[in-house]
């Protein structure tokens, strides 16, 4: 018997979307760089793909499971790292449950021992070595990315809907996906 599947992907751009390089100089927070360019250049809600390159030192937390199963998974405590070479991340950037500027990017490195990890980047506590990075970003103009209560892992995380300055069809859109069955 095949089951139905419901998507938890919604596809909402209408107009377009618009693309960017960034490129994030030695020295710099990922974060910081991200949030200052988006913040000059109006963005509010995109998809990066961070590139590989160096990091003088980098902060990510790995996931395990929940042994309580109220979640999906937890994260553990930080991995500190200096001088890792990220091998690649992607990136959310978007909303958080107070409506503040959040970037949720999940990489993989590899360690000045030589040891491959990854997780959840603490992209504020991620500073860019030598020859910097590149990352390439998505945005649109009419969709964002909102922090909400996730039924299915518990967990908070970004579910797109329209912008606000754009009509409420999206939202009732999402709600009644994420009622299907």
């Amino acid at each position: 018997m095949m089951q139905r599947l419901s998507s938890r992907v919604l596809s909402l751009a209408q107009h377009g979307q618009r693309n960017w390089v960034l490129d994030v100089p030695e020295g710099a927070s990922i974060w910081e760089w991200v949030a200052t360019a988006f913040m000059q250049h109006d963005i509010q809600s995109a998809h990066l793909d961070i590139m590989g390159g160096r990091l003088l030192s980098a902060i990510f937390y790995t996931g395990y499971p929940d042994p309580a199963g109220k979640r999906i998974a937890q994260y553990g405590a930080p991995n500190h790292v200096g001088n890792a070479t990220l091998i690649s991340a992607m990136g959310i950037y978007g909303k958080d449950k107070g409506a503040q500027p959040m970037l949720h990017c999940h990489g993989c490195l590899v360690t000045g021992s030589g040891l491959t990890q990854g997780g959840h980047l603490d992209t504020a506590q991620c500073i860019v070595g030598r020859d910097g990075l590149r990352i390439y970003v998505t945005a649109t103009s009419d969709i964002e990315f909102v922090a909400r209560l996730d039924a299915t892992s518990g967990m908070y995380v970004f579910h797109p809907q329209l912008a606000a300055h754009m009509d409420g069809n999206a939202d009732r859109a999402a709600v009644a996906a994420g009622q299907e069955r």
